[in-house]
């Protein structure tokens, strides 16, 4: 993230950042599986690169980085076109009103993965530097 970024834009994404971490926090109360378990760690660690995307902070090795956005998109991918498919079946409105909601949820994290792990070369550079 460049550091000439304008104030309301900084608002705006600490304020999705803070969404998104209630998110995912309240999401671990309700974990009742091995694969909830594993779907909340993994959610975790999107949360994880959205901070060190918003902080300026490189955390880990870029390459986890790039490789964790694409399974991330894929998975948005999968579970928004899941959503798609059950209300194209139901004809319910709400579950294209869930559709249409996780995209404008899933859509900004994916933007900072992104940016995280392709468009932030000056921040790795510095970080391969300190090692």
């Amino acid at each position: 993230m460049t550091h000439t970024i304008s104030r309301p834009w900084k608002i705006l994404w600490w304020s999705y950042f803070a969404l998104v971490a209630i998110t995912t926090v309240s999401s671990w109360f309700g974990i009742r599986s091995v694969s909830g378990a594993l779907l909340a760690v993994f959610n975790g660690y999107a949360l994880v690169g959205l901070w060190g995307y918003l902080r300026h902070v490189s955390i880990g090795w870029r390459k986890f980085w790039i490789v964790y956005f694409l399974l991330f998109a894929a998975y948005a991918i999968y579970s928004i076109g899941l959503f798609a498919a059950v209300a194209w079946q139901s004809h319910a409105a709400m579950y294209y009103y869930m559709a249409v909601g996780a995209v404008f949820l899933v859509t900004p994290q994916c933007l900072a993965l992104w940016r995280y792990g392709f468009r932030s070369s000056s921040l790795w550079q510095a970080a391969q530097v300190a090692v």
